[in-house]
């Protein structure tokens, strides 16, 4: 609008430069000081189209802009309130820290169609949050009155995806004193912090440097499994994923062998290994293969078979 104005008063009005940017100032302020002398017609309908639209551009700028900075300060105040809903959850994922590896993971969880609880002090990641469907909530997870905040004594699980490591390990001492069954993964960035996180109570320690740089080593040496795991991990253009089932006592597939059993013939299902109730792993299983109550399956297969097949290992399904 002033290089508009610039222009129109400088060759419509034949103002110096100097004059046009003047009269520019005056107008688009409306402050209103003696108008440009031996004004002709056609300027003086430039001044009142300039006039016109200046204010529009200026008044709907200033109204985006109060916009945004009301709604910032509502969603501020949002996630400083507790979120009354939280107090009805269980079974749900707590995720700390919302950086590039804290988002892909609540992603992945928020897939597998669990409930997602999200920590983090940056309220733009929060705000981007909300929009995904989770709960957020703006507080510091090294706190224990904000981890109670968000049920973590009845939550399924606790992801620590913090930068630092330190503070990964107070929140996981933490989590681990207020839900004794709680999974929790953590991550390292440190190689000597893995230890550390394992012997405060961690389930699960992963160190996204080492991972990734295991998956480049598995790409040069290895490219057909590397290419197999990305498809199944990555891709979307193949209907697989990995997944487990853990048997319940009333599930039909209790005192079934593998070769009985219809997770190949009618799911389309690889049993990659059984984990026994005493902590045993069995790899690629034999046909004569018993299963039994609270053997978790480790299982390779459509993702479309995943609820069906969890609800025959709950006892809530018949195959």
């Amino acid at each position: 609008m002033i290089l508009f104005g610039l222009v129109g008063m400088r060759f419509i009005l034949g103002l110096s430069w100097m004059d046009s940017l003047y009269y520019v100032t005056t107008t688009l302020t409306t402050v209103g000081y003696n108008p440009p002398a031996n004004l002709t017609e056609e300027g003086k309908l430039f001044i009142v189209v300039f006039l016109a639209v200046g204010i529009l551009v200026i008044g709907l700028t200033l109204g985006q802009i109060a916009e945004k900075v009301l709604k910032r300060q509502i969603l501020d105040a949002l996630g400083r309130r507790r979120d009354r809903r939280l107090e009805k959850l269980s079974g749900h994922w707590i995720v700390c820290g919302l950086g590039r590896v804290g988002l892909n993971v609540a992603e992945a969880i928020a897939e597998e169609n669990l409930t997602v609880v999200v920590l983090d002090i940056d309220e733009s990641k929060l705000e981007m949050a909300r929009e995904k469907g989770w709960y957020a909530l703006k507080a510091d997870a090294t706190h224990e009155e904000n981890l109670r905040a968000c049920a973590v004594e009845r939550a399924a699980g606790l992801v620590v995806s913090t930068s630092n490591d330190a503070n990964n390990v107070y929140v996981t001492v933490t989590a681990r004193s207020l839900n004794r069954n709680l999974r929790i993964i953590a991550r390292a960035n440190d190689p000597q912090s893995s230890g550390i996180l394992y012997r405060v109570g961690a389930d699960k320690v992963v160190n996204p440097l080492l991972a990734g740089a295991s998956a480049m080593a598995r790409a040069a040496v290895k490219p057909a499994v590397s290419d197999f795991l990305e498809i199944v991990h990555i891709s979307r253009q193949f209907d697989l994923d990995f997944y487990s089932i853990t048997l319940a006592s009333d599930s039909p597939l209790v005192g079934v062998s593998l070769s009985e059993s219809p997770l190949r013939s009618r799911y389309n299902v690889l049993v990659v290994a059984v984990k026994t109730r005493d902590q045993q792993m069995v790899y690629n299983p034999q046909g004569s293969h018993v299963f039994s109550e609270g053997d978790e399956l480790v299982l390779l297969g459509p993702r479309a078979a995943t609820p069906e097949l969890r609800r025959i290992a709950s006892g809530l399904g018949t195959v």
